[in-house]
């Protein structure tokens, strides 16, 4: 009820014209208008810098360590299928150059000729089959720049496709095939049952541009998400080219990765703000197409648009909205883009709890700054007036300020001038022993800072010297696996020490600087280091303690 009193305005205005503001009211006044007015300004910057709801931060922090995390597991899944899919290039092509020389005839010898084709795949089937089961992949393939019928109105090309009937886990180990693409004698000797999706040949474009595809060093090639001819699913492609002995390209060989293989190896991560869904994304003309870690957004048949909004990404499936982040990578010599995100509905429901959360907030502060006003109000306005009213005079003197506690402290006051110009001395005397004292103070300050400092440089040379110094178990780790380094790796290794840089060992060992970014990978991982400079550190104490063991 104290509250309503004093924020009866009816009351107050009737009083202020008839004889101005009590000192309590007026304090009440001024402190409850400044703290309203510091909380505007708060909430007018909080909304200028785009951070009222911390809700959106927190999640957009979020989405960026699983953007991030994504991104990682996406890049070393590839590389790893990549590694596979190399292996798999040179087996299959030792294998045919084999049969070729064994049956003396050249590649070009192999066109229009069935049995020599048949009996190839015969050969090849086997290392199609084991590396499909040792491969993180859903189908495996090998297309051979030849066929058994070069007058087809379309091009035709001789291989053998696998893939898997169903998945489901990562691991496909004897799973049956819902997909054979080779000859039929092939199929029937290996057992494989025919489906309706079975092709003798394969027609592909793949050969039109290949040399300019991997001409520049590029190792293999990450198609975009296409449907899979005859089927209803979606599939990426790694292609890795088969060359012969002169370096020409004769023919691809790879994996396939579908949807659902993607959707099973990054599945849907239900965290703090509901279901995280990640993908990797293809771009062409302003318009996104991929695979994601829900299944839901795999098997939309609409264009994904994608916008940018305040710091975070509106991806448009067209009968659904989500909000996320994305970030661009490179696999193989091509840039994709990788994405977290959230269902909008759930995202903005999200973000409406969390206005109604910093309401609440102000409005609690408002309740509490009133209470406050009025209780400071009675502590400390409220022992003032009361020893005025005892120590104050009848009279009033001199102008009146409207402000009745004021005006007649002032007429009191008048009365007591002689009274101050007495205690004058006194205080002056009292200001000159307190400045000696100050003096005094300052001078203990100056000596108590300057050890400070001293006492701040020991601990930030002791800091410093501490960061030089070497984990026992890091350098040990490192001493003991330097033998796990390949040649090439133990190669790169010695060159560092002898202090080249990047470039000048690219140049030195004519490789490429993603080769060497590989080969950096595989040193630091082996032995347990994350940076060059770590690398050079382990290395000198190395050196050092080697020459005192043979000194001794």
């Amino acid at each position: 009820m104290n509250i309503l009193k004093y924020l009866d305005i009816k009351s107050l205005v009737k009083q202020f014209k008839s004889e101005g503001l009590s000192m309590r009211r007026r304090f009440a006044f001024y402190v409850f208008s400044v703290i309203c007015l510091f909380l505007a300004v708060i909430i007018i910057l909080l909304n200028l810098f785009g951070i009222l709801n911390p809700t959106d931060r927190q999640i957009m922090n979020e989405l960026n360590a699983r953007l991030s995390a994504c991104s990682e597991r996406i890049e070393r899944d590839c590389d790893e299928l990549a590694a596979c899919a190399i292996s798999f290039s040179g087996q299959l092509e030792r294998s045919i150059q084999n049969y070729l020389t064994e049956n003396h005839i050249s590649f070009d010898e192999l066109k229009n000729n069935s049995d020599a084709l048949d009996a190839l795949q015969n050969r090849l089937y086997d290392s199609v089959y084991l590396n499909m089961q040792v491969a993180p992949a859903s189908g495996a393939f090998y297309i051979l720049d030849t066929t058994v019928n070069s007058s087809s109105d379309v091009p035709l090309y001789n291989g053998i496709y696998l893939k898997y009937i169903n998945l489901s886990s990562e691991n496909t180990v004897n799973n049956d095939f819902s997909i054979y693409r080779g000859s039929f004698s092939t199929g029937k000797s290996k057992g494989i049952n025919f489906h309706s999706g079975w092709k003798n040949e394969s027609s592909t474009t793949f050969f039109e541009n290949c040399n300019d595809v991997f001409s520049d060093g590029t190792h293999y090639l990450l198609s975009t998400a296409v449907e899979i001819p005859d089927t209803w699913e979606r599939a990426r492609y790694i292609y890795v080219p088969i060359r012969d002995y002169n370096d020409n390209i004769i023919g691809v060989c790879g994996f396939e990765i579908t949807d659902l293989l993607f959707q099973l190896s990054h599945k849907t991560i239900n965290g703090q703000w509901g279901n995280e869904i990640c993908g990797l994304l293809d771009e062409h003309n302003g318009i996104y197409s991929g695979q994601f870690s829900s299944g839901r957004y795999n098997n939309t048949d609409n264009d994904l648009i994608i916008k940018d909004s305040n710091g975070s990404r509106i991806f448009d499936f067209d009968n659904e909205k989500c909000v996320g982040l994305t970030k661009e990578i490179i696999l193989g010599n091509e840039t994709f883009s990788t994405a977290v995100m959230l269902p909008k509905t759930q995202y903005d429901s999200f973000l409406r709890k969390g206005q109604m959360n910093i309401m609440l907030i102000f409005l609690i502060i408002a309740i509490l700054a009133a209470v406050c006003c009025v209780l400071m109000s009675k502590k400390y306005v409220s022992p003032i007036l009361k020893k005025i009213e005892q120590v104050k005079a009848n009279e009033n003197f001199g102008e009146q300020l409207r402000i009745r506690e004021i005006d007649d402290l002032f007429a009191f006051l008048e009365e007591k001038d002689n009274y101050y110009e007495q205690q004058l001395d006194a205080l002056e005397n009292a200001k000159n022993f307190a400045e000696e004292e100050a003096r005094k103070a300052k001078e203990e300050y100056e000596k108590a800072a300057e050890k400070y400092e001293l006492a701040k440089s020991e601990i930030d040379r002791l800091a410093e010297k501490h960061k030089e110094e070497i984990v026992p178990e890091e350098y040990n780790f490192f001493v003991e696996n330097l033998s796990m380094l390949t040649p090439a790796e133990y190669r790169v290794y010695e060159l560092y020490l002898s202090g080249k840089t990047a470039k000048q060992i690219a140049e030195i060992l004519h490789i490429t600087e993603n080769t060497l970014k590989y080969h950096n990978k595989n040193i630091y991982s082996k032995l347990g280091i994350s940076s060059r400079k770590q690398l050079l550190r382990f290395a000198a104490l190395k050196q050092h303690r080697d020459g005192k063991e043979n000194w001794t």
